[in-house]
C-alpha cells in the first residue's frame, strides 16, 4: 500500500508539473497573439546595433513565449539590413549608436552589413561607434562611423590575419589508427590533417592568396573610412606590433577619442536634446525589424527568397543545416505558385553531400525553364554550396565571399592496429560476399576496395566539373584548370568566370525582378521562421539544433565548433563529400 502511495504521489505531481507548463506557455502565446504593444519610433531615436551578436541569414527564435522568460533571439542578417535602411528615411530617428568590439559575422555577411551602414550616412544623419577594446573585424566595421570612441583602458587589436591548421597523423599512428583517404583536386585539402603533418605545397598556396586577398579588402576598408590612414601604414602598424595601448589608436588617427560609456553618452544626449543620458531614446534594432516589416498592401507579384545556410545534408533542414529535400520542395512551390515571378536563392554553405547538393541542382533546373533564378552568396557558398550554385542565370557574391572548391574527398579509419595489439580486441565475421563489411574500421580494405572508392570519388569530381561547365557555359578542361578543390574569393570568382557580379542579396533580388520584367513586387521568404515551441513540437532535426544552442549558450562558441566537427567527421566516415577543407572564424573574443 505504502508502495502504491508514492507511486500515485509522484505521477500525481508530474501531471500537476506538466499542467504547470503547459498553463505558463499557453499563457505566453495567448499574452503574444493579443498583445496590442508595438513598438513605436518617438522623436530623436537613436538605433543601437551591437555587432558582437551573431546574425544569421534567417533570423532563429530561441525564446519560450512565457511573460517575464528572458531570452535572446537570433537575428537575421537581412532583418537588420531592412532596419538600418528604414532608420535612414524615417525622420524620427537622428542617428545609429554602433556598439560592440567583437564582430561575430562572417567576411561577407560583414561586408553587407557595412555597406548598409555606409547608405545610412549618406542620409546626413550621423553614426557613432564606441567599444571597450576593438578586435580587427570589429572595427572594420566601426571604422565606417563619423565617430568612433574607445575605453580609455581599452586596445585596438593589430596583428594582421593568420591561419592555424591542426594536424594529426602521427598521433594517429601512435594510436594504431590508419586513415584510409581518397580525393580528386590537389587543392581539396579537408583530407590533409590526417594524411600529412604539415600544409601541402599547394594548400599553403591556396590559404596564403585568399588570405591576403582579404587581408587587402580588411585594409582597404579602413583606408577609404579613415583617410588619415593609408595602407602602408596599418600594415607598417601590424608588423611592428605598433598598437600596443589605446594611446597608440588615437596618435594612428584609427580612435577619435578615449572615452568612458557614460561620456559617450552624454554627448549623445547633446544631440538628441535629451535632459539626460536615462532620456536618450534608444530603440533596439530588434524593435526596428519589426516597425520596418509592418507593409499596409502587399503587391501580389513576389519575388521568393529561399534561404540555405549551414552543411549540406539529406533530407531534412534545420537552423544551420540545409536538407535537399526540404529546399527541393521550396524550389518546386516557387515553380508552381503563379505569384512568384522570379527566385533567388541565397547560398551560405561550405558543402556537404553529394546526393543532396544534386537533389537541389535538379530542382534549380526545371525551376529555370520557367523563371529566372539568381544566386546571393554569402560567407560561403564552396563545395557543394557552389555545385548547388553553378545553374543559376546569375550569380553575385561578396568580395570576401568564399566559393569555390569544385573538388571531392572521401576518408575511412581503419583501426584494426589499435583494437587487435593495443586493447586486445578482435573481429570475426560471416558475410554472402567479400566486400559485404566495406567501410567497417574493424578490418583492412583491399586494394580492390581501395579502387572502387576512388573511382566514386574520381566520377563524382567529373560530373562536378560537367555541371559547372554547362552553368558557367565553359569547357571541362577550363574548369578544371581553376577547380582542383581550390577556394577563391569571390573578386578572384570574378575573374575566372564562377561569379558574374560583386552585390548584396538586394542587389540580387533588384536583378531577378529586371529579368522577370516586374517592377512592383513584394519579398517573399522561405524557409518560414519557426518558433522554439514548434521546434520542440517538432522532429529530430529541429532538437538536434536546440542542442546546439543549449551547448553553445553553456560552453561557449569554440565548443560548439569542435562539437559539430566531431559530428561531421562520424557522418562523413565512409562517405565521399563534396565540402570546403575549412572554416576562416571570426578571431577569439578578448576577456
Amino acid at each position: 500500500m505504502r508502495s502504491f502511495l508514492k507511486i500515485f504521489l509522484a505521477t500525481f505531481l508530474a501531471i500537476c508539473l506538466f499542467t504547470f507548463i503547459l498553463f505558463l506557455l499557453g499563457i505566453g502565446i495567448f499574452s503574444a497573439a493579443t498583445s496590442e504593444d508595438t513598438p513605436v519610433v518617438k522623436d530623436n531615436t537613436v538605433l543601437v546595433i551591437d555587432i558582437s551578436k551573431p546574425m544569421m541569414e534567417q533570423r532563429i527564435e530561441q525564446g519560450l513565449p512565457i511573460p517575464g522568460a528572458q531570452s535572446e533571439d537570433i537575428l537575421g542578417l537581412h532583418d537588420v539590413i531592412a532596419a538600418i535602411d528604414a532608420a535612414a528615411t524615417n525622420a524620427k530617428v537622428k542617428g545609429i549608436y554602433l556598439v560592440g568590439g567583437y564582430n561575430a559575422n562572417g567576411y561577407a555577411g560583414s561586408a553587407e552589413l557595412r555597406q548598409a551602414l555606409l547608405r545610412f550616412k549618406q542620409s546626413k544623419k550621423w553614426l557613432i561607434a564606441y567599444a571597450n577594446y576593438y578586435e580587427q573585424r570589429a572595427y572594420e566595421l566601426a571604422s565606417v562611423a563619423d565617430l568612433v570612441y574607445m575605453n580609455p583602458a581599452g586596445s585596438l587589436d593589430w596583428q594582421g590575419f593568420g591561419i592555424q591548421l591542426a594536424f594529426y597523423k602521427d598521433a594517429l599512428e601512435k594510436l594504431g589508427v590508419k586513415p584510409e583517404i581518397f580525393y580528386a583536386g590537389q587543392f581539396k585539402s579537408a583530407t590533409e590533417p590526417y594524411r600529412l603533418n604539415k600544409m601541402s605545397d599547394a594548400n599553403r598556396l591556396q590559404l596564403s592568396t585568399l588570405l591576403n586577398e582579404l587581408y587587402s579588402q580588411f585594409l582597404q576598408h579602413i583606408a577609404v573610412s579613415r583617410p588619415k590612414a593609408d595602407t602602408a601604414q596599418l600594415r607598417l602598424l601590424a608588423n611592428n606590433l605598433g598598437m600596443q595601448t589605446a594611446q597608440d589608436a588615437v596618435a594612428a588617427s584609427l580612435i577619435d577619442k578615449l572615452l568612458y560609456d557614460d561620456e559617450v553618452k552624454e554627448i549623445i544626449a547633446k544631440k538628441t536634446g535629451a535632459a539626460n543620458i536615462e532620456k536618450i531614446n534608444f530603440l533596439a534594432v530588434k524593435e526596428m525589424i519589426e516597425i520596418a516589416k509592418k507593409v499596409e498592401e502587399a503587391p501580389a507579384d513576389k519575388i521568393a527568397v529561399i534561404y540555405a545556410q549551414g552543411e549540406i545534408v539529406n533530407g531534412k533542414s534545420g537552423d544551420d543545416f540545409i536538407g535537399g529535400e526540404t529546399i527541393r520542395q521550396l524550389l518546386r512551390k516557387a515553380r508552381f505558385d503563379k505569384n512568384v515571378k522570379a527566385v533567388v536563392f541565397r547560398v551560405n554553405s561550405p558543402g556537404g553531400s553529394p546526393l543532396a547538393s544534386e537533389v537541389i541542382w535538379r530542382e534549380i533546373q526545371l525551376l529555370k525553364k520557367d523563371k529566372p533564378v539568381v544566386v546571393s552568396m554569402g560567407d560561403y557558398a564552396a563545395s557543394g554550396g557552389y555545385y548547388i550554385s553553378c545553374g543559376a542565370d546569375s550569380i553575385f557574391a561578396q568580395p570576401g565571399t568564399l566559393t569555390g572548391s569544385i573538388g571531392v574527398y572521401s576518408m575511412l579509419f581503419d583501426a584494426t592496429q589499435l583494437t587487435s595489439q593495443k586493447l586486445g580486441i578482435s573481429f570475426d565475421e560471416v558475410s554472402t560476399s567479400a566486400s559485404a563489411s566495406l567501410g567497417s574500421p574493424f578490418r583492412q580494405m583491399t586494394a580492390a576496395e581501395r579502387r572502387f572508392f576512388q573511382n566514386s570519388v574520381d566520377s563524382i569530381y567529373q560530373n562536378f566539373l560537367s555541371k559547372v561547365a554547362a552553368g558557367r557555359r565553359m569547357k571541362v578542361a577550363e574548369v578544371d584548370s581553376i577547380a582542383q578543390g581550390r577556394v577563391w574569393s569571390g573578386t578572384d570568382g570574378i575573374k575566372h568566370g564562377l561569379v558574374d557580379k560583386i552585390g548584396t542579396l538586394q542587389d540580387a533580388i533588384a536583378c531577378a525582378a529586371r529579368m522577370a520584367k516586374v517592377k512592383s513586387y513584394s519579398i517573399k521568404e522561405w524557409p518560414e521562421v519557426k518558433s522554439l515551441w514548434e521546434k520542440l513540437m517538432s522532429d529530430k532535426d529541429d532538437q538536434q539544433t536546440q542542442m546546439a544552442m543549449l551547448l553553445q549558450q553553456q560552453l561557449g562558441p569554440e565548443f560548439v565548433t569542435a562539437w559539430k566537427h566531431m559530428q561531421l567527421l562520424k557522418q562523413q566516415a565512409g562517405t565521399t563529400q563534396m565540402r570546403l577543407p575549412f572554416f576562416i572564424m571570426p578571431s577569439t573574443q578578448p576577456q
